[in-house]
Formats: C-alpha cells, sequence, structure tokens
C-alpha cells in the first residue's frame, strides 16, 4: 500500500503534463522543503522524497542539496543533478558526483538583487557605524559623537569585491550606483567599463590594500577555501571591515576575531559560517563588532527556480542540451 505522502507525488488536475522516465528524486531537508515540493509536482515534475522511491534505477534526474554518496550510489542511471540554489559547492565535493552526471545552477536576477541589497546594507552599517548607534539606543543615550559629526560619504568608502560573477556584478553595480568607489577581484580576468577588476592570485594583495570593506562573493572551490587567511587580513588598511556572504570555509574565523580584537579590522557582518547553525558556543554570537545574520542574505526565489529546474527537465527528456550548466573543472 502507497504512503500517504507518496500519494501527494501524483500532479493535481490540470497541472502540465511532462512525460518523462521514471520518478524524480527530491532531496532536501530544508525549512520550507514542502513549499519546493508543492511547487514542482504543480509544475508537472513527478517528483518524490527519498522513501518514497519506487525504482532508484529509473532516476536520471534528481533535485535537491547536499547530496550523499550512499543516495548518489542508489542512481546508476543519474544524468543531471539540478541545485536548489545558487551556489553548487554542495556538489562538487571531490568524487562525490559521477563522471557524466551534469551539475545544474539556479541563475536568478531576483536572488542577485537580494544579494547586492544585504550587501549594501552590510557595508553602510559598517560606514555609519550602526551598530554603534544601536548600542547607543539600548543605553538610551543621545550620542552625536559616534560619527564625530562627520559622517564617511560614499565616495570615499572603498569597496572591494571577491568575486565577479552574478552576484558580485548586481553588488558592485548597485554600490557603485551609490557613489562608492568598487573594485573586484577575481580569479579570472574580467572585461568591465564601470569598475577595475583585479584578476589573478598574484593581483590579491594589491586588490585587498585598496579595499576599506571586503565583501566576499566567491564560489566555493578547492582554491578559494581560507581565502580569507591572517595573512590576507594583515593587507586590509588598518579599521577596514569585512563582509562574508558567500560560504563559511571562505574565511578563517579565528583569524578575524584575533585581527577585530587586536584593532587591525574594526568590524565584521557574516552571513555564512563554517558550520551552520553556528554553534551557540561560538565566540562570534557576543562579539560587539560582530554582526550575524543565519544565511538568509539571498534565499532562492522558489517559483523562478522551479520554472528553471523544470525547464532543464523537460530538455533532458526531449533530448535537448541542459542550460546552466556547472563547470566541474572550476568548480562553479
Amino acid at each position: 500500500m502507497a504512503s500517504a505522502s507518496a500519494q501527494l507525488h501524483q500532479a493535481p488536475p490540470g497541472a502540465p503534463s511532462v512525460a518523462g522516465p521514471g520518478q524524480v528524486l527530491l532531496h532536501c531537508n530544508w525549512l520550507n522543503k514542502q513549499l519546493w515540493f508543492d511547487q514542482l509536482t504543480a509544475a508537472g515534475m513527478p517528483v518524490a522524497w527519498p522513501e518514497d522511491i519506487r525504482d532508484w534505477s529509473s532516476i536520471q534526474y534528481a533535485v535537491g542539496w547536499n547530496f550523499t554518496p550512499e543516495v548518489l550510489a542508489k542512481m546508476p542511471g543519474l544524468r543531471a543533478i539540478a541545485s536548489l540554489g545558487a551556489g553548487v559547492d554542495h556538489a562538487m565535493r571531490p568524487g562525490l558526483i559521477p563522471p557524466g552526471v551534469e551539475i545544474l545552477r539556479i541563475v536568478d536576477p531576483l536572488m542577485a538583487q537580494r544579494m547586492a541589497t544585504w550587501v549594501m546594507w552590510a557595508v553602510v552599517n559598517f560606514q555609519r557605524k550602526m551598530d554603534l548607534y544601536a548600542r547607543a539606543q539600548a543605553e538610551r543615550r543621545w550620542d552625536k559623537t559616534i560619527e564625530n559629526l562627520k559622517p564617511w560619504d560614499n565616495g570615499e568608502v572603498r569597496v572591494g569585491i571577491m568575486g565577479y560573477g552574478v552576484m558580485g556584478q548586481a553588488a558592485a553595480g548597485l554600490l557603485r550606483a551609490a557613489g562608492y568607489d568598487v573594485a573586484a577581484w577575481a580569479r579570472s580576468p574580467h572585461d568591465s567599463a564601470d569598475i577595475k577588476v583585479f584578476s589573478g592570485r598574484e593581483s590579491l594583495r594589491s586588490f585587498v590594500e585598496r579595499t576599506d570593506v571586503l565583501v566576499c562573493l566567491l564560489p566555493l572551490t578547492a582554491e578559494t577555501e581560507g581565502i580569507i587567511s591572517a595573512q590576507l587580513l594583515t593587507w586590509l588598511p588598518r579599521g577596514a571591515g569585512v563582509v562574508n556572504a558567500a560560504r563559511g570555509k571562505h574565511l578563517d574565523e579565528a583569524a578575524l576575531l584575533a585581527a577585530i580584537d587586536s584593532g587591525h579590522v574594526a568590524g565584521a557582518v557574516l552571513d555564512v559560517f563554517a558550520t551552520e547553525p553556528l554553534p551557540a558556543d561560538s565566540p562570534l554570537w557576543a562579539h560587539p563588532k560582530i554582526r550575524i545574520t543565519p544565511h538568509v542574505s539571498s534565499i532562492t526565489d522558489v517559483p523562478n527556480a522551479v520554472a528553471q529546474i523544470t525547464e532543464n527537465y523537460q530538455r533532458l527528456v526531449a533530448g535537448e542540451p541542459l542550460l546552466r550548466v556547472a563547470n566541474k573543472s572550476v568548480g562553479y
């Protein structure tokens, strides 16, 4: 007898039909996982939770996040994995994905806009010393000396964005439109008529040395893991700020704490962490110069993502080339 959840896997009356081989695995433990299931089902995809898969060998398309080797080993016919988010580092661990299996990204302008807005807030928070104003409010203290009656104007703030992909370009565009002095760093050369884009490891130090607010939006790869190291933090001008909305493993958290406590780095705004959820005993929580958000800088827009995931499923069934395929050789 089919389980109650298996009965939900049938597309509702009137849903568009997507003829395809077997079920589509939905592998997700997010808080909104039922929303993903419902919207993918409404789009006509025959999604099923792992416990409701009838024939693992028939699965050619899987959707999800943080697949395990054990789950992947059950699907010998797998041809493509659709990520539920813009990042694909969860699927790029060495040896995880079998050869010949494509990894599909989500590319969403709305997600980029959300990220750009969060980055703008983080820069302004640091620039205008909003944490100090919040503390003064909590103490019922009317304090106009926090900025010494002379705000640090936008054109005086040198923002450096690490990563110049979709997210990085959106953040750079918004900051530049507001008058900030913006530069970017990428692993490979980029053409930009609007800002200077440093590229390659040989230019990383020069990029960091001209940066008052360092923003990390890099993809996580073997080359970028740990890139915000103790050494890199010493290259920042004294009093600079650090913003990380990429992946927690980009940042040496202990080195950041030491740099802040020494006075070299003035503060940080962090959205991502090496361990998530951030453990309750982490010293980051209570540090007065660190602002924390719980990995919410750019939440995936479910309807847009579902449309892209469904489109690629239809292309797979029709034998057409897949879109937004990640490059395994570079890790994103």
